[in-house]
Formats: C-alpha cells, structure tokens, sequence
C-alpha cells in the first residue's frame, strides 16, 4: 500500500472521528471491495487487496494483511474485536535465520461466520460458512462448513 493510500486508511479512516460513509468511501478510493459492511474505527490494513460482503462486521482492533494475497469475507460475517487475518508468513530458514523466504496465502471467510475475540487465521485458510471461530483460536488449516472450532491450533469441536 503506497505511503498516502495507508495514511488515508490507517490514520483518517481508522479514527473514531472519521463518520463511516466517509470510512467506507476512503477504502473504496484505495481498491478494497466493500459491500454494506460495517468496519469500526481502529480496524488496520496492511494493503487493498480486500472484498468484504454485505451485512458484515468487522470491530475495533481487528487486523487484515492483505498487501500481498487476498482476503476474501463473505456475507453475514462477524469479527470481533482484535481478531487477526494473517496472509503472510515465512519459510524455516537455517538455524542463523530461522524466519526464511516469504510466503503468501489468500484467506476466504465464507458467508455467516462468527469470529470470536482474539482468533488468528493464517495463510491460505478458508473458514466455510456458517462457522464459529472460537476466541483466541489460531486457525492454521481450513475449516469445513458449520462447524464449532476452537484451540490452538483450532481443531473441530462439534458440528452446529
């Protein structure tokens, strides 16, 4: 994200000052995607690379990486507070730099997923829908539809 796209993303739009219609015009005005959504104030971006569908939520502190791979949200989405999209991570490297070549992976929450406080989805995870990420979940693989997941690593709890 250049300089003045993540200035106008990071600082303007992330301020509990910044009225939501305008929130939503500066996100369009970078390249994200954004249908009837409600992003609260203090919601981070790492790039533009983002679509989120209407009638989802994303709340305060939340995280989206989405400078390098694209994070997909569908509709009827919730996320908590302080939950994480990571789509970047790195390779083990040799025992002199353990943190290796860069990777990327895109992430796709499907249509009616609840995310729960403080969970962390990796790269190139997709939560099918109608799932319920429990908080402070890491998911590190794939979830199947309507399923309860939880733990770290998130495993499944129980179909819902």
């Amino acid at each position: 994200m250049k300089k003045m796209a993540s200035l106008l993303v990071n600082v303007v739009a992330k301020s509990p000052l910044c009225p939501k219609r305008w929130r939503h015009a500066l996100y369009r005005r970078v390249g994200m995607r954004i249908g009837q959504a409600d992003i609260w104030p203090g919601v981070g971006f790492t790039g533009a690379r983002c679509a989120i569908g209407d009638w989802s939520w994303i709340n305060h502190g939340s995280y989206i990486d989405c400078a390098e791979a694209d994070v997909t949200i569908g509709k009827n989405v919730g996320i908590a507070m302080g939950v994480t999209l990571v789509t970047s991570s790195h390779e083990v490297g040799p025992p002199e730099r353990r943190a290796g070549t860069m990777k990327h992976g895109p992430i796709t929450v499907k249509d009616g997923v609840w995310i729960g406080a403080c969970a962390v989805i990796l790269p190139g995870c997709t939560i099918g829908e109608g799932c319920i990420i429990a908080a402070g979940a890491v998911v590190t693989k794939s979830c199947e539809p309507n399923g309860l997941y939880g733990g770290v690593p998130a495993k499944r709890i129980k179909d819902l």
